[in-house]
């Protein structure tokens, strides 16, 4: 079990001693992000702006335009919401190479309640034209998206939840933008999740697979652009489609994989788990997502429905 923000950090901190343009940006986060810890590797390559997260990322696009490459980490909630128009107008629209660190994603700061948890940051953020949205799902995906976003030209979002999760990817990965996985194969119908909502999916389907029913699990640590192929040829086996999220159920997979089906053609029985157009509350992350339906026994409960519901 590793937490993913460690994962992130330590990668980006050993990445960083060879690709000397990387630099990190904190507006006085660096506790719960860890950003402090590559500031004390390398203190001239770190810049604390306070709680300040609009002019961090404008200070972001301006050292990218010099050829650094800056990640700016701070809340997802902050960064999607707070800092979006300069998000969009410094970084998004002009292609700066700045790497955008949405932390706390989803409701994994339980804690801290409807101000500081991220369900909107999915929609905001695919809506911004040249921006990468991409989230991440195990520990495999936090070690390899270090190299694969530096080694990218323009802006990305990385959407990440910090909790302590095992690895479900091989280290074999070859992790792509634009690339969704199959993780585990299935007749029955298809789960297609994101994030930490993986795990989740997998254990929804293990606990199908004791009554007789194969789940299809998918892992799209892209969302933009998405891998319409992968979605749409599951499903064309499948018949059946269960999509997993701790998101608002408007703008996030819900709504992508939606789109796909329509612009298919392909009707099929499907059902969104996700946040229900509603602002959450404080809590233990674990016990809000069974109050909220999006645990591994909404999971299952909902395959069941559809599986059923096509007999």
């Amino acid at each position: 079990m590793e937490n993913l923000r460690d994962v992130f950090m330590n990668e980006l901190i050993a990445y960083a001693a060879t690709e000397k343009r990387i630099v990190v940006l904190d507006p006085d986060v660096g506790e719960a992000t860890r950003t402090w810890n590559f500031g004390e590797r390398y203190p001239d390559r770190f810049y604390e702006f306070g709680i300040a997260e609009q002019n961090t990322f404008g200070v972001a696009s301006g050292l990218a335009s010099t050829g650094c490459i800056v990640f700016a980490s701070t809340f997802a909630v902050f960064a999607s919401l707070r800092a979006a128009e300069m998000i969009r107008t410094s970084i998004c629209y002009p292609k700066r190479n700045v790497k955008v660190i949405g932390g706390y994603a989803g409701i994994s700061n339980g804690k801290d309640g409807a101000t500081h948890q991220s369900l909107e940051d999915i929609a905001i953020m695919r809506s911004f034209a040249n921006l990468v949205v991409l989230a991440v799902s195990d520990p495999v995906i936090a070690r390899k998206v270090v190299a694969l976003v530096s080694e990218y030209t323009g802006p990305v979002y990385i959407r990440m939840e910090y909790e302590p999760l095992p690895a479900v990817h091989p280290e074999s990965l070859k992790f792509q933008i634009g690339k969704g996985y199959v993780v585990r194969k299935g007749r029955d119908l298809t789960i297609a999740s994101y994030g930490t909502a993986l795990h989740r999916a997998l254990a929804g389907a293990a606990t199908l697979k004791a009554e007789g029913i194969e789940a299809e699990v998918l892992d799209f640590p892209t969302l933009k652009p998405f891998d319409k192929a992968t979605l749409l040829e599951s499903v064309a086996r499948t018949g059946a489609l269960v999509t997993l999220e701790d998101h608002n159920l408007i703008g996030g997979l819900k709504s992508i994989a939606g789109e796909c089906l329509l612009e298919a053609g392909m009707a099929t029985r499907y059902l969104g788990l996700g946040i229900a157009d509603i602002y959450t509350e404080s809590g233990k992350t674990e016990e809000l997502r069974s109050l909220y339906g999006i645990d591994a026994a909404a999971v299952a409960g909902a395959a069941r429905e559809l599986v059923k519901g096509g007999k």
